[in-house]
């Protein structure tokens, strides 16, 4: 269970992160950006003046300190109230941006490092991030180009992309678009009161009309998914499915089409075939010619399911809406496949009933604790940017929690939306592990950025299943960020919605949250996570069995629609465009049109260019979307290993070798070297084909 001491003591009190507060202002913002890049510039020309003498040391401490002074900058974009001060943290975060990617370019720096690298034989960590810091002299900052104008035109255009990826996220976190629907357009969707009254005094004093019930219905996803799993009017569903679709289309087209074309010229200067090629080269699957096969090898795959998907939707949507029906549309999708497990006996309904979020957090916690074996302690005197914010110590458990014994590492739940608001899930960085000197290591931080279905008045917060799967998934990052014990901060754990640098290879980032994943299929964890509020009940054991059987229903369909999406990001940043497909030279909007029509068989709705309210291209994740599934393939290889044991799925013994192979290292290792230290043997895919094509 979950330790609720109330005090701390001094020594734990110490390592708190406290800089994240509600009041910060835009002046604040950016008083404190100025600062941090003023101490990190004097602490760079230190070490260009001082020459090699132990610059990677010098220059990692610098990276350290200015990537934890950062989000205290950074974070208000993404959670603040107030719309001028979010505004403010995103041009501190794209300065920061700037100032870090801006390090990779200074020669004099280069070079002291080049002198201290050939001084000095490092080994283990140490040499790994100093070689990785090196190549971002190469990659980032173009140090081995020849020209001067060179390097400063890859530094301006770099300025630029930065500066339109935060317009395009901040105008998805600014949007407030809401439909406005009659009660008798949402028939079918419950409860209603998730969706305010327009008129809410006429209502409460019985002199509304029918005509007047009205309902503000916002297009964030917690309330978009409701309407197109159970709206019974195709209609309705259609507005709100097109309202999506369109989400920010009209600046954000703009924003995305200028940022590739920035992204390919910047990887033409530095003698790249594409900006595919660049992204790719650090990361596991190194090419665009490694990767594509890979996922069209999975469409082949996936094809036959996909045709018996798109069937099994055609035969529900003609029984419900007649003979005279077109093929399933973009807005049929959610409902249809909600209809197909509901005649398998899944009610998304029913079983949304068994999970509330109070005691869905308390578990998920608690399965965690149990698996890692670690002691999460709420920390009430925190400072938080929120009232809903709950701050958590992480410790090992077992062991003495003395003065002298810091925690682990700290994370923040913060899991509503509000206007304003990062509109996805995530887990945000606030502080890399790394050393600050020989007696001190920095502990990390992060922050669970939800959006999860809140409670109505007198009523609990009741989630979706996904839901609960994806605060799973999420915490899975939690856990790899604050169990990080890197060196330095660079091999710390983090991802690009952050400035400063670090982290995995990309396309092993997803690994270690899809492995933990995996748990919330298994009958033992869906007991220990449902809990109905009326009686205290679990998920019966009919329904468990029922909802594991469908984990791969409709798996044709949407694995078939991820992969188009990701060979879609993979050829709109393979080349500058127009783009080849089937014979036809198309611009990224036809392109996008075609690639998900051929491979899902589902149309776009026409006049919506969806990729301008998508995240991942515009948040580091360009040429990357592939990951996810990379990623998941080798969790099921590690999953397998918990699956074999006997007793219980929450195997401590095998859960601290998970901890120290795959965790714990973060960066320090490569990838592929941590898959064969957890599994004593080579990767393999077979576990994931083998569940994927059952």
């Amino acid at each position: 269970s979950l330790a609720n001491n109330k005090k701390m003591n001094e020594s734990r009190r110490h390592h708190i992160p406290s800089a994240f507060v509600s009041d910060i202002g835009a002046s604040d913002i950016e008083s404190v950006t100025n600062e941090i890049k003023s101490n990190y510039t004097r602490a760079l020309e230190k070490i260009e003046n001082e020459g090699g003498s132990n610059a990677f040391m010098k220059f990692s401490r610098a990276l350290g300190e200015a990537s934890e002074a950062s989000a205290q900058v950074t974070l208000p974009s993404m959670t603040h109230a107030d719309a001028s001060t979010r505004a403010a943290s995103t041009i501190a975060k794209d300065k920061l941006k700037c100032m870090f990617d801006g390090t990779f370019s200074r020669k004099a720096l280069y070079e002291a490092l080049l002198v201290d690298a050939s001084q000095n034989d490092l080994i283990g960590s140490d040499k790994r991030a100093s070689l990785h810091l090196l190549n971002q002299f190469r990659r980032v900052g173009g140090c081995a180009l020849n020209s001067d104008n060179d390097r400063h035109a890859l530094a301006e255009k770099q300025k630029k992309i930065e500066v339109l990826c935060s317009e395009f996220i901040q105008a998805l976190n600014e949007d407030t678009t809401c439909l406005t629907l009659r009660e008798e357009e949402l028939e079918g969707v419950a409860p209603l009161d998730q969706f305010p009254l327009i008129h809410q005094e006429e209502a409460q004093k019985g002199e509304a009309s029918p005509e007047s019930l009205l309902r503000k219905v916002s297009i964030k996803s917690p309330y978009v998914m409701p309407v197109l799993q159970f709206a019974k009017s195709p209609i309705t569903r259609k507005a709100v499915a097109e309202a999506s679709a369109k989400k920010c289309q009209e600046k954000n087209t703009a924003l995305f089409l200028k940022t590739i074309g920035l992204r390919h010229e910047c990887a033409a200067l530095l003698g790249y075939e594409s900006h595919a090629h660049y992204m790719l080269e650090t990361k596991m699957a190194s090419t665009p010619e490694r990767a594509e096969p890979f996922l069209r090898d999975l469409l082949s795959r996936m094809r036959g399911q996909l045709e018996k998907d798109l069937a099994a939707l055609n035969k529900l949507k003609i029984e419900e809406e007649g003979t005279h029906a077109k093929g399933v549309q973009a807005w049929d999708v959610a409902y249809y496949i909600r209809k197909y497990k509901a005649s398998l006996g899944v009610d998304e309904a029913a079983l949304r009933q068994y999970f509330p979020l109070d005691h869905v957090k308390n578990e998920i916690l608690s399965i965690y604790q149990e698996l890692l074996g670690l002691i999460f302690t709420r920390v009430y005197d925190a400072q938080v940017w929120h009232p809903e914010v709950q701050c958590y110590a992480v410790s090992e458990a077992g062991k003495d929690s003395g003065d002298d014994q810091p925690p682990l590492g700290f994370f923040y739940l913060d899991l509503f939306p509000r206007d304003g608001k990062y509109a996805h899930q995530c887990v945000y960085p606030l502080r890399p592990s790394y050393q600050k000197d020989p007696n001190h290591r920095v502990t990390p931080a992060c922050a669970n950025i939800g959006n999860l279905s809140r409670g109505t008045e007198g009523k609990p917060s009741l989630l979706r299943f996904r839901e609960v799967e994806t605060f799973f998934h999420e915490f899975g990052h939690v856990m790899h960020c604050v169990l990080s014990q890197s060196k330095h901060s660079v091999q710390a754990w983090a991802w690009s919605a952050v400035p400063w640098p670090g982290g995995v290879e990309q396309d092993f980032l997803e690994v270690p949250s899809m492995m933990l994943e995996n748990f919330v299929w298994q009958p033992e964890i869906l007991r220990r996570l449902s809990k109905r509020p009326e009686d205290g009940s679990s998920l019966p054991d009919a329904m468990i069995e029922v909802l594991s059987k469908s984990r791969n229903v409709m798996e044709g369909y949407c694995r078939s629609r991820y992969l188009a999406m990701s060979l879609y990001d993979l050829q709109v940043h393979g080349g500058p465009g127009p783009y080849t497909y089937d014979g036809k030279l198309l611009d990224a909007a036809a392109l996008y049109d075609a690639l998900l029509t051929d491979l899902s068989g589902v149309s776009v709705i026409p006049g919506t260019f969806p990729v301008a309210s998508w995240y991942h291209p515009m948040m580091g994740y360009d040429a990357g979307y592939f990951g996810y599934i990379w990623s998941e393939a080798f969790a099921a290889d590690l999953f397998s290993e918990f699956e074999a044991q006997e007793k219980s799925i929450i195997d401590s013994s095998l859960g601290n070798k998970y901890k120290e192979t795959i965790l714990s290292p973060c960066a320090m290792i490569d990838g592929e070297t941590m898959l064969r230290n957890f599994l004593s043997r080579e990767p393999s895919l077979d576990a994931f084909l083998k569940r994927i094509c059952a």
